[in-house]
């Protein structure tokens, strides 16, 4: 079968298992860049396709710029492999090939950072105290301001959340297959159970219209509150607030650990708290306190003051 065939086989069975229409005119943009390659490799038919293949054609990516003429960024490489091995499981799948070629690619790792834009301790309580809209929607918002700030749970967690994953008088969250298909135990802080118990008891009732399915957080219409819904919550509080700065849910979860790490939590407490896999990924947040380490060190040290 020609490569270009198999291409269009592969998009049409993208379309018919309800891809995103956001993410399909990026897959294939990307399968025709490939396929661009491909020919200046005179590779036409899926035969062809072999791991030294496409291990040239990783290597290709990592020399590869930008219009700005700067290389491609590792994710950028990574959502480009990514696509290519769905399209060897496919051909795989649907017995146009034996053996899947992209099996053998060996992916970078994504470096990990954090965003660019982290709240302070005091715009963090600012939005936690910023009253936005009327009637019913400012208790229910500063119950999820004050869930994301305490428990640094990501928001696709908050949607989630169910009424029976809270323990206020014990002052626990269950988090139900999070990243990872992982369950975890998160604490909530006092102003986060007190948030949220006056949502529960003067809010959520009147919210819910026709059947209750648990969700903790309610839209208008009685659904379950959806991320870009959380995402709205978090973008109108901080304009009420008058921050500068734009800050998003995810940010609010870096803001709890960068906050717990700064006065003294230990790493692997974070790790924990955050649904961390491994002490790696939490690390990443001890490069936050590093400028003011070395304000302390430059205050504190006695070499330093001698300097003086």
């Amino acid at each position: 079968m020609r490569l270009t065939e198999a291409i269009r086989r592969y998009l049409i069975y993208l379309r018919a298992i309800g891809r995103s229409f956001r993410t399909f005119p990026t897959v294939q943009s990307i399968l025709r860049l490939f396929l661009a390659w491909a020919e200046t490799q005179e590779v036409t038919e899926i035969e062809q396709l072999t791991s030294d293949l496409l291990h040239a054609y990783q290597e290709e990516l990592t020399f590869r710029v930008n219009h700005q003429g700067r290389p491609i960024m590792i994710a950028t490489q990574l959502g480009h492999l990514g696509v290519l091995r769905g399209l060897g499981r496919y051909l795989v799948e649907q017995d146009f090939l034996i053996t899947d070629p992209t099996k053998r690619l060996r992916l970078p790792r994504k470096p990990k950072t954090l965003p660019r834009i982290i709240p302070n301790v005091e715009e963090a309580i600012r939005l936690m105290e910023t009253r936005v809209g009327q009637d019913l929607t400012p208790y229910r918002d500063q119950a999820i301001l004050e869930l994301l700030y305490s428990t640094g749970l990501r928001r696709g967690e908050i949607v989630n959340l169910n009424i029976g994953d809270l323990d206020l008088v014990g002052g626990y969250c269950w988090v139900r297959e999070g990243k990872g298909k992982k369950d975890r135990v998160v604490p909530l802080g006092q102003m986060a159970i007190q948030a949220v118990q006056i949502y529960l008891d003067a809010v959520r009732p009147k919210l819910l219209q026709g059947q209750e399915d648990g969700a903790l957080f309610l839209n208008r219409f009685g659904r379950r509150l959806s991320g870009p819904g959380i995402y709205e919550v978090v973008k109108k509080a901080v304009a009420a607030a008058k921050l500068s700065r734009k800050i998003t849910p995810h940010a609010l979860r870096h803001a709890a650990a960068t906050h717990m790490l700064k006065n003294g939590a230990p790493l692997r407490h974070l790790q924990e708290f955050l649904g961390h896999a491994s002490v790696e990924t939490t690390q990443v947040y001890t490069q936050i306190t590093i400028p003011e380490l070395k304000a302390i060190h430059a205050r504190y040290h006695p070499r330093e003051q001698q300097k003086e």
